[in-house]
């Protein structure tokens, strides 16, 4: 996961926008059924021009977006439980800081409002976009934001190649060159279009031929040949604009004929993401991938370090490495391991479950505990199970810890 750091003073340009709250932005829902075929969310997709769709699943609130049903090839028998995956949900009062950082570390383009336990709006980021172009930000360029050298793909490639692409690198727009000039732009959208089974399809062999012939296809003949373009000097207000008058989510960043970068929704959201450091340092391997968890992990974590700190001074560093077993179904077993790093010394604890947040209280109630023992013996470092510092595991992912809810 990359997050971009702004600086200081641009930051701070962004905070009346990031102060506002969601409920200024909010608009109406795109909600299916339990019981909907992917097909069929499609369908919701394609008639309110939405690229993701809620569900209410078994009382938290599942997304379902175009690059999700992507990794379907049959995506008349998969079902919504198999395809979406649980998000955090909004209250109106939450500030645009939060769901920018949410859905901008998540690569989602929306969130839902949720009120008593119902769907009642969604935040965007096109709602996102659309305040920035409003505030008008003409000292930020599309060179300061775009991603460069970004993943392309051959016009002469098949469709099936580039699904494949997009799939790995979690991406929703592929720049086609030919020769290597710009020949067009695919999306996911395109992708979505061509594995819909046609209206006319007799039956199950009809699809599948039918789907079979769109994956052969040469990218050329899938692509949109009109690109939405900028130049790297641009400002960000002409760029948000671009995109809105075209109405798409993307524009290539070019020089001539030479293509330097590109911007999408996820890089003028990340303009507006909450970004609070904690003062030591927290690393997190192994978070879920469901976003609904993840932040619950993260969020855990971080109340366990604030609470250590208030009895550990000496505390320099926490480390929290989550494994997980798909048992099957939709049951998966979880292991949390946290290492609290002092100056002299690493306490240690692991617990084992199927219930996230229960394992993380767990092991604040051992922490606390393993505290008070020492407290009560009056020893003056803490001694915890497990290895020592030079023992502790190599670290693949760090956090840099952002406001949580």
């Amino acid at each position: 996961m990359v997050i971009r750091v702004l600086e200081p003073e641009l930051y701070t340009q962004f905070s009346s926008l990031r102060d506002r709250s969601v409920g200024d932005i909010m608009q109406e829902p795109v909600v299916a059924s339990l019981d909907s075929t992917i097909s069929q969310i499609i369908g919701l997709m394609d008639k309110h021009d939405a690229y993701t769709v809620f569900i209410d699943f078994n009382g938290r609130i599942a997304s379902i977006n175009m690059r999700d049903i992507l990794e379907y090839r049959d995506i008349d028998h998969a079902k919504p439980s198999m395809v979406g995956k649980i998000v955090p949900p909004l209250a109106r009062s939450q500030k645009v800081g939060y769901a920018s950082r949410i859905m901008g570390e998540y690569r989602l383009r929306a969130l839902p409002v949720v009120e008593d336990g119902r769907i009642v709006g969604q935040v965007t980021s096109d709602a996102i976009v659309r305040m920035v172009n409003a505030y008008g930000i003409d000292n930020v360029s599309a060179g300061d934001i775009m991603t460069p050298n970004p993943i392309i793909v051959n016009a002469d490639n098949k469709v099936s190649s580039a699904r494949g692409i997009m799939i790995r690198h979690k991406i929703d727009h592929l720049p086609v060159v030919n020769d290597g000039k710009i020949a067009g732009i695919l999306t996911s959208k395109h992708l979505l279009i061509a594995m819909k089974p046609p209206e006319s399809s007799k039956g199950k062999a009809d699809i599948i031929s039918n789907k079979t012939r769109m994956m052969d296809l040469k990218v050329s003949g899938l692509l949109d040949k009109h690109v939405v373009s900028s130049e790297p000097h641009e400002s960000v207000k002409s760029i948000v604009s671009k995109m809105m008058d075209n109405h798409v989510a993307y524009t290539l960043v070019t020089v001539g004929e030479e293509l330097q970068g590109i911007i999408t929704h996820r890089d003028v959201v990340g303009l507006l993401q909450e970004m609070v450091r904690e003062e030591i340092p927290l690393y997190i391997v192994g978070l879920p991938e469901d976003p609904f968890d993840a932040e619950l992990a993260k969020s855990k974590f971080a109340t366990l370090v604030r609470l250590m700190r208030k009895v550990v001074h000496d505390l320099s560093e926490a480390r929290c490495n989550i494994k997980i077993k798909d048992m099957g179904g939709e049951r998966r077993r979880y292991e949390v391991k946290v290492n609290i790093v002092t100056l002299s010394d690493t306490m240690s604890y692991t617990a084992n479950g199927y219930d996230l947040a229960m394992l993380f209280d767990q092991i604040s109630d051992s922490f606390k505990k393993r505290i008070a023992h020492r407290e009560n013996r009056g020893r003056g470092d803490v001694k915890g199970k497990g290895k020592g510092r030079k023992g502790s595991e190599s670290i693949r992912y760090k956090v840099d810890f952002y406001t949580l809810p």
